[in-house]
């Protein structure tokens, strides 16, 4: 019975986690790979050390659709303080950006495993030694920032994007 509930609690965490599509987020357009202005260009500065500044720094170096509302995420079952997930396309291919935030100076147990877990594998499992509840993340370099970005393609442009993206919340205050 015990791993009956452990596997319904894992599902539904991994729903909310990684959304499903047409669930929750703005199906947004307009945003292609070559769009961009280089995190070299913009001032991370600039923006305020917290979830809404970082938001804002990805929205200005085009990585986020401008305009869109993020879905307010359970960020509380992985130990973080705060947690946005962004629903978009990007050339045709839907993309789930989730950005969350820590407060590194009081993590809780689940925090301290999911960003173990992040920094030695790059993945952290929800509840459950089971596979399937297995979600790939990058860390800030601060430990602050945990993204997920899943996107369905996987050709070139696609996949640099991605890359700059992760670049972009792992240099965000470091």
């Amino acid at each position: 019975m015990k791993k009956i509930i452990l596997c319904i609690i894992s599902l539904v965490i991994a729903v909310s986690l990684t959304g499903c599509m047409g669930a929750g987020g703005t199906q947004l357009q307009g945003i292609n790979t070559a769009d961009g202005v280089g995190i070299d260009k913009i001032d991370a500065s600039k923006y305020k050390n917290d979830l809404d500044g970082l938001e804002k720094y990805l929205t200005a170096l085009r990585y986020l659709p401008k305009d869109s509302e993020p879905t307010e995420m359970m960020y509380n079952v992985i130990g973080a303080k705060d947690g946005d997930r962004y629903n978009f396309t990007v050339d045709n291919s839907t993309v789930f950006v989730e950005l969350y935030e820590y407060d590194t100076d009081n993590l809780n147990e689940d925090a301290n495993r999911v960003i173990r877990e992040v920094k030695e594998k790059g993945e952290f499992k929800v509840l459950s030694d089971d596979d399937d509840a297995v979600f790939p993340a990058v860390l800030s370099s601060n430990g602050k920032y945990l993204l997920m970005y899943t996107d369905n393609s996987t050709n070139d442009s696609n996949e640099k994007r991605k890359k700059d993206f992760a670049q972009a919340v792992k240099n965000f205050y470091q």
